[in-house]
């Protein structure tokens, strides 16, 4: 119930701001390519999780959390063609990344936090220093390898993995980075 009268809400809000903006101030979107409208919802759609998703109830923060990855799916699924889309992706900005610490710090178990980092590796590309620095954020190395599961697909140097594998101190946990490595295709 609270999250339909939130969703209610923020498309009042919405309607209602977007009135006002169109009478302040009426951008053209008329000559904005397809790439660079994607880029602008999904920036919305970020913003929308960091801004208000964070502040709902657990239970209302996975659903609308769901809601918002299936539409950013959706975007995603858009066929773009233009020949520059396909330059290496750009890691997490400096400030998002300390917004995403900032959010994992303020859970307290490791399920949440690891929650929270799911849900930025469905939007972000990483570094290894930056997972090195969430896998910091754990005491424990199970939950440290999951935060590499999570991330793994979307970490763009790749060339630095053995960073990974060196930030534990048991074989065993180092042979699961290793397995986790060798399961993505190109490893």
């Amino acid at each position: 119930m609270k999250l339909k009268i939130l969703i209610v809400a923020l498309i009042l809000v919405s309607i209602s701001s977007a009135q006002e903006y169109h009478r302040k101030e009426k951008k053209n979107y008329k000559d904005i390519e397809l790439k660079e409208i994607v880029m602008l919802i999904s920036s919305n759609f970020e913003r929308l999780e960091r801004e208000y998703l964070t502040k709902l109830s657990y239970r209302d923060y996975n659903r609308a959390k769901s809601i918002l990855i299936d539409s950013y799916n959706l975007l995603n699924s858009i066929p773009l063609n233009d020949e520059h889309y396909d330059e290496l992706p750009l890691p997490i900005s400096r400030s998002d990344f300390n917004g995403l610490i900032e959010s994992v710090k303020n859970e307290g178990f490791d399920s949440d936090k690891l929650s929270v980092i799911s849900i930025a590796s469905d939007y972000h590309y990483f570094l290894v220093e930056q997972v090195l620095d969430l896998m910091d954020l754990f005491v424990m190395s199970d939950s440290k390898l999951e935060v590499i599961k999570m991330t793994y697909p979307n970490i763009i140097d790749k060339n630095n993995n053995f960073r990974l594998i060196s930030a534990f101190t048991f074989s065993t946990d180092k042979d699961e980075v290793k397995k986790i490595i060798s399961s993505y295709p190109g490893n």
